[in-house]
């Protein structure tokens, strides 16, 4: 990850390679593998390398740690 940026609910996430190159691939493994576990999101930008994670509006503290817990997981950091 390059970089964490938002407005409001909205949240990116970049995926970049070691060499600082956009790395859709990586972002594309995470937006699936989230999937399995039964969370929706997306990848967007220039090179599709951004998380796009737009939760809903009536979205609670709980749904917030089961989110960060799924997406902990799958980058293999919890």
């Amino acid at each position: 990850m390059s970089d964490v940026r938002g407005s409001g609910l909205f949240v990116g996430i970049e995926f970049v390679g070691a060499g600082w190159e956009p790395d859709p691939a990586e972002a594309l493994r995470v937006v699936n593998a989230i999937r399995e576990r039964g969370v929706l999101i997306s990848a967007t930008g220039c090179f599709c390398n951004t998380l796009k994670i737009r939760p809903p509006l009536v979205i609670g503290g709980v749904d917030v740690d089961w989110f960060v817990e799924e997406l902990a997981g799958v980058l293999g950091i919890g």
